[in-house]
């Protein structure tokens, strides 16, 4: 049998509304040029049942694993140690890989031969307008120093954050540094990986097409601060700024301050969503402590002005002044999207 040219890994967890959808859209796409990897991560629905059925029903090349809960990034690396192809895609297992992705995908894999691919998404099926809008063309390759284009964009924005946007060379994710030290990792995985995939490949080609549905997730975000989460965002953080070091020069330090700039939104959003949660104030007060007692946080975010915004009056003052403001703010927080 032919060696697949793309693996498709799609960790999945409780996921029993979409996952039909999503496997669907991948297998109706299946040819001898791939494969598919689905990892139910320890899934408490339906989830693996429906997997389960729709594979039976399929003729496509594919793999299922069962494990125990691990958490998103653990799951992708299980995936990839299963994977035969050249190429890796991810798909998270609520979104929608358009159909002719993979053909697409095929073909620009014989034109180019990039060690990556990026791809636009939309969040609309309808219309199928690009969620991102880019500062250069389509078919536009990066390589040698027309990567700092790519640098800007992993520093200071979102817009390339996202794994399963790229269709990436099975060397190139193998790269220790791309799962390397991932306890904890709870949020923003895809940056964490990104920027070593990024930075290792040589050349990068750049599509604008649309080829991958990102669902809208329903419903109020929840309001319950999760310190998990801080932990999570500060390593991804510091790889972040690491990396913008890597990537800077010594007469030009635009990409370091363009991530201590997106840094500081980050802990930002974080300090917000402790001063808006459900919890009680003692230990929301108790929260807060502990982040300003944290290095990190102090550096980039308390201790500077260099980026302030209107929301730091409140969100830098004393926790006495915090307190009060949330019980003005109270009335209003259930409104929060």
């Amino acid at each position: 049998m032919e060696s697949p040219v793309i693996s498709i890994i799609v960790p999945v967890y409780n996921q029993e509304k979409y996952i039909e959808q999503c496997l669907i859209s991948l297998f109706n796409q299946a040819s001898e040029k791939t494969e598919f990897i689905i990892i139910n991560d320890g899934s408490t629905d339906k989830s693996l049942e429906i997997c389960e059925e729709i594979i039976k029903k399929s003729n496509a090349n594919v793999k299922l694993i069962d494990q125990k809960n691990q958490g998103l990034i653990k799951a992708r690396s299980i995936g990839l140690s299963h994977a035969c192809g050249d190429y890796i895609v991810s798909v998270d297992s609520d979104d929608v890989l358009l159909e002719n992705a993979l053909p697409r995908l095929l073909q620009l894999i014989e034109e180019y031969k990039s060690d990556i691919i990026c791809y636009n998404a939309t969040r609309d099926l309808e219309t199928r307008k690009p969620t991102f809008v880019y500062p250069f063309e389509t078919k536009t390759v990066f390589s040698g120093d027309k990567k700092k284009e790519l640098f800007k964009l992993l520093c200071g924005t979102d817009k390339l954050n996202n794994v399963w946007a790229k269709c990436v060379k099975r060397c190139i994710f193998q790269d220790k540094e791309v799962y390397e030290d991932i306890e904890d990792i709870s949020n923003g995985e895809d940056l964490y990986q990104s920027l070593v995939l990024i930075d290792r490949a040589k050349t990068v080609l750049f599509i604008d097409e649309v080829l991958y549905y990102w669902r809208k997730t329903s419903g109020r975000m929840s309001l319950k601060y999760n310190r998990k989460f801080f932990k999570s965002e500060k390593k991804v953080c510091q790889r972040r700024l690491s990396y913008a070091g890597k990537w800077s020069t010594t007469d030009n330090k635009e990409l370091i301050e363009n991530a201590e700039h997106w840094i500081c939104k980050i802990l930002r959003d974080i300090t917000r969503k402790a001063f808006l949660s459900d919890e009680k104030w003692s230990y929301i007060k108790s929260e807060i402590k502990k982040l300003r007692s944290d290095e990190f946080y102090r550096t980039y975010y308390l201790n500077t002005n260099k980026y302030h915004d209107k929301r730091d009056t409140v969100l830098k003052s004393p926790l006495a002044i915090m307190h009060i403001m949330r019980l003005l703010y109270k009335p209003f927080r259930k409104r929060q999207p």
